[in-house]
C-alpha cells in the first residue's frame, strides 16, 4: 500500500496521508523545525494572535519545507462552506482572502471529515481532471504547481485547512505532511483561541453597551423629566404670548400695520435687532418687502425686506458677527412668504425659542392672509362701486334711440350686418358721418351678443385730453403720475366679459394705439405705472367719421392697428341717403320729447314735413333730433312748430304776392310766432351745433372749443352749467 501511494505521488496524482503514518525518510534540519514549534507554543502562551502566528510560520519555515504560498481557510455556516481568511505569498495573489466555496460535493469535504492530509504534486494535471475547481485555476494563475493540504482540528472537530503551495512540481512528500501536522495543530489552536477571544470580546462589548444603554436611559429619563417640567412652564408662557400677539395682529386688516406691531412685540420678546417680511403672494403691492431695524435705544427704522431664502423650512444662518433666521409663512396650504429675524449679538440669538418663533410665524401668516383677503375684497368692492357709478350714469344717459328706426334699404342692410356679427366676438369698425347713429349700432351689436348681460363701456377718444386717455382706458397705479393718489381701474377692466365702444378712435394718441394693438393681439395690458400683465376678455367695437384708411396712409394712424380693427366694417348711411326714414324718425323724437316735457303734440303740418324731407341734413340724425327737441320746446299747442331758419342757417323769404297783412295773418295763424330764445338756450344750441359739427371733440385745433373761440376749460364749465355731459358726450347720436 505504501509503495502504491509513493508511486501515485511521484506521477503527479493526488495522494492522501493517513493519520498515524510516520515517514521513513529523514527530515532536513529537524532542529530548526523544533525551534519553530517552540516559538509557536511560546507565542500562544503569550496570547499572540493568529496573524502573528502565521507570520512566524511563513518567515521561519523557509529551508525546512518548500513553499511559496501559505493560506488558511475555515469552515463556516454550519460546515457548509469554506472561506479563505489568511494568505501569505511571495508573488501576486489571485486566490484572495474572502474567497468562499461549498464543501458539499467538493474534494475537500472528505479530507476535512476524515482529518487526512492531501498532496497534489501536479496541479496542472489535477485541473485537467477537475476543470470545475476554480480555486485550483486561481493558484495556477499565481504560478503554483504543487500543493499540500492539512486539516485543522480543534477539540476533535475540524475547523478548517492550511494550504502549503510551491511553484515546483512534486515538491511535497509524506514526510512533509507528517512534519507539518504539528504546525497545523498549533495553527488550529490559535484560530480557535482567536474565535473564543473574539466571542468573549463581543460578549463583553454587549455587556458594556447594555450598561451604557442603562446609563443613557437613566440620563434620558432625568432629562425628559426636566424637559417636560420646563415645557409645562414654557407652554404657559407661550400661551400667554400667543394670545397677546393674536390680539395684536387681529386688531388690524392692514398688512403693513400688522407687520409693524408684530415686529415691536418680537423685539420685546427676544431682543432682536431686525425683523423683515417678504411676501411672495399678497394683494398689497406695498407689502412685498418690508423690514424694521431697531436701534440700541429701541427706535424702529424702516428698510428693505430683502430676498427670501429658498426651501420650505426655516433657516438660521450666520451673517457677519450676527445671526439671521427665516421662517416660512404658510396659511391654508399656501406659502405667503418669509418672516426674517436678525440679531447682531450671536449670544442673544442662541437663547431664542425657535419653536415659539415658528408658532408666531404661523399666527402672523394667518393675520397677513386675512389682511390680504380683506384688501382683495376691498379692491373688488371699489371696482363694483365704480361699475355701479358707471351703470347709474349709463341709466341717465340718453341713447338717442330706443331702437334702430327706419325701413329704408340702407337700414335693412344695416340690421342684417348687425345680425351677422353680433353672435361673434369679432372686432367691429363702424364708419359713418357725424350724427348718423354709430353708438346706437354699437349698442345694438352688444345687446344682440352673448355679452349682453355684461357692461358695454363707452369712451369718446376725442373728448379726452391726450395725456389722460391711456389712464382712462387701462387705469393707473398709485403714484404713476402727479395726482395719481390711488389705484384706478381702467375702462377695459370695467368692461371685463362685456364690450368696450371706442368712439372717434382716429383721435387716439400714437402711444395709446400701441397699447390697444397689444390688447387686440395678446388680450393683456398693464396699468400706467404698473408692471403686472392683466388679462382681459373684452370685445372691441370702434367707430370713426374719418376715412381711417386714408388717415393711416397719411401717417396719422398705425396701419397694423387699422387692419386689426378692419375685421368687420359696418358703414352707416347718412340721413340724406335715406330721407324716407325722416317722417318715422321725427315722429319718434317728438313723441319722446313731448312725454318728457309733459306736452301733447298730435299734429305735424304737411308743409313742415316737406320742408324737413327736402333738407340735406349735414348733421344727420343728431341734427334732426336737436331740431325736434327745439320744436317741441317752442310749440305752444298740439301742432309741431318748425322755423325754417333753424335748418342750418336757412331763412324763409316772404312770398312777394302776399300783402303784408296777409303775410302777418299767415304768420300768426298758420305758424304761430315762437318767443325769442333766452341767452342760455342760444348758448346751449350753439354748443350743441359746435359739438355736432366737430363730432363731439372738444380739444385741439379742430375741436368744438376752437370753433366757438373759447378755451376748452371754459367750454367744459359752460357745459356743466347747462347740464351737458363732459366726458361721455356721444358723438353719433
Amino acid at each position: 500500500m505504501d509503495d502504491e501511494i509513493r508511486s501515485i505521488a511521484g506521477s503527479g496524482a493526488v495522494s492522501y496521508v493517513a493519520d498515524g503514518w510516520q515517514s521513513d525518510a529523514a527530515v532536513p534540519d529537524l532542529s530548526s523545525y523544533d525551534r519553530l514549534s517552540g516559538e509557536l507554543l511560546e507565542q500562544l502562551n503569550l496570547g499572540r494572535g493568529f496573524e502573528q502566528l502565521l507570520d512566524s510560520v511563513y518567515e521561519r519555515l523557509a529551508g525546512i519545507v518548500p513553499y511559496n504560498r501559505i493560506a488558511v481557510a475555515i469552515v463556516e455556516d454550519e460546515a457548509s462552506r469554506l472561506r479563505l481568511i489568511s494568505c501569505r505569498s511571495d508573488g501576486q495573489v489571485s486566490l484572495k482572502i474572502g474567497y468562499s466555496s461549498r464543501l458539499t460535493g467538493s474534494t475537500l469535504g472528505p479530507l476535512i471529515a476524515n482529518g487526512q492530509a492531501r498532496i497534489i504534486n501536479d496541479l496542472e494535471s489535477y485541473y485537467r481532471d477537475k476543470p470545475q475547481s476554480s480555486s485550483t485555476r486561481l493558484i495556477l494563475a499565481e504560478g503554483m504547481r504543487s500543493n499540500l493540504t492539512l486539516p485543522l482540528v480543534a477539540d476533535g472537530e475540524p475547523i478548517g485547512v492550511v494550504f502549503f503551495s510551491s511553484r515546483r512540481p512534486h515538491a511535497y512528500t509524506r514526510d512533509h505532511a507528517a512534519l507539518l501536522k504539528r504546525l497545523a495543530g498549533h495553527i488550529a489552536i490559535s484560530i480557535e483561541k482567536a474565535r473564543w477571544t473574539e466571542e468573549l470580546q463581543r460578549t463583553n462589548a454587549r455587556l458594556a453597551e447594555a450598561n451604557r444603554a442603562k446609563d443613557r436611559f437613566l440620563e434620558v429619563l432625568r432629562d425628559e423629566v426636566e424637559h417636560q417640567t420646563e415645557q409645562l412652564r414654557l407652554s404657559e408662557r407661550r400661551y400667554r404670548l400667543l394670545v397677546r400677539l393674536g390680539q395684536l395682529v387681529s386688531s388690524s386688516l392692514n398688512v403693513r400695520e400688522v407687520f409693524e406691531r408684530s415686529a415691536i412685540e418680537l423685539r420685546k420678546l427676544i431682543g432682536c435687532d431686525l425683523v423683515s417680511l417678504r411676501l411672495t403672494e399678497s394683494g398689497d403691492s406695498d407689502a412685498v418687502a418690508l423690514a424694521i431695524e431697531f436701534t440700541p435705544e429701541g427706535d424702529a427704522i424702516w428698510g428693505d425686506g430683502g430676498e427670501p431664502v429658498g426651501g420650505s423650512h426655516s433657516r438660521f444662518t450666520l451673517r457677519g458677527q450676527g445671526r439671521h433666521g427665516r421662517w416660512p409663512l404658510v396659511s391654508r396650504g399656501r406659502s405667503l412668504g418669509w418672516l426674517g429675524i436678525g440679531a447682531k449679538n450671536p449670544d442673544v440669538s442662541a437663547s431664542w425659542d425657535l419653536e415659539l418663533l415658528g408658532e408666531l410665524a404661523a399666527q402672523l401668516a394667518v393675520a397677513i392672509d386675512n389682511a390680504a383677503a380683506y384688501g382683495k375684497i376691498d379692491r373688488l368692492k371699489r371696482q363694483l362701486e365704480q361699475q355701479n357709478v358707471y351703470l347709474r350714469e349709463e341709466i341717465r344717459t340718453d341713447h338717442n334711440f330706443g331702437d334702430i328706426i327706419g325701413s329704408s334699404e340702407p337700414m335693412r342692410q344695416l340690421r342684417e350686418a348687425i345680425r351677422q356679427v353680433a353672435g361673434t366676438d369679432s372686432t367691429v369698425l363702424i364708419l359713418g358721418e357725424t350724427g348718423t347713429g354709430k353708438e346706437l349700432v354699437a349698442r345694438a351689436i352688444h345687446d344682440a351678443s352673448g355679452r349682453r348681460d355684461k357692461l358695454m363701456v363707452k369712451v369718446n377718444c376725442a373728448a379726452l385730453a391726450p395725456s389722460l386717455i391711456t389712464s382712462e382706458l387701462f387705469g393707473h397705479e398709485s403714484g404713476a403720475f402727479t395726482g395719481a393718489t390711488g389705484q384706478r381701474i381702467g375702462r377695459f377692466e370695467l368692461a371685463e366679459g362685456g364690450s368696450i365702444f371706442l368712439d372717434e378712435i382716429s383721435e387716439m394718441p400714437a402711444e395709446t394705439q400701441v397699447m390697444l394693438l397689444r390688447v387686440l393681439q395678446e388680450r393683456v395690458f398693464e396699468r400706467v405705472g404698473g408692471n403686472e400683465p392683466i388679462e382681459v376678455d373684452t370685445r372691441l367695437i370702434a367707430a370713426t367719421n374719418r376715412d381711417l384708411k386714408t388717415h393711416a396712409d397719411e401717417g396719422h394712424f398705425r396701419s397694423d392697428l387699422y387692419y386689426r380693427l378692419h375685421v368687420f366694417p359696418i358703414r352707416v348711411a347718412p340721413l340724406r341717403d335715406r330721407k324716407s326714414d325722416i317722417p318715422e324718425l321725427l315722429q319718434h323724437f317728438v313723441s319722446r320729447f313731448a312725454e318728457r316735457m309733459n306736452k301733447r303734440i298730435t299734429r305735424i303740418p304737411r308743409r313742415t314735413m316737406d320742408l324737413l324731407v327736402g333738407y340735406d341734413w349735414p348733421g344727420n340724425v343728431r341734427e334732426l333730433e336737436n331740431l325736434a327737441e327745439r320744436a317741441t320746446i317752442v310749440s305752444p299747442g298740439e301742432t309741431l312748430v318748425v322755423d325754417p331758419s333753424w335748418l342750418h342757417g336757412r331763412s324763409v323769404a316772404k312770398p312777394p304776392s302776399d300783402p303784408p297783412a296777409a303775410a302777418d295773418r299767415l304768420h300768426h295763424h298758420d305758424a304761430p310766432r315762437s318767443p325769442l330764445p333766452t341767452l342760455a338756450e342760444t348758448e346751449r344750441q350753439a354748443i350743441f351745433d359746435a359739438l355736432a359739427d366737430r363730432g363731439g371733440k372738444i380739444y385741439g385745433a379742430d375741436g368744438a372749443a376752437a370753433l366757438l373761440g373759447v378755451k376748452p376749460t371754459t367750454l367744459y364749465g359752460k357745459m356743466r352749467k347747462l347740464g351737458l355731459r363732459v366726458q361721455r358726450q356721444p358723438r353719433d347720436g
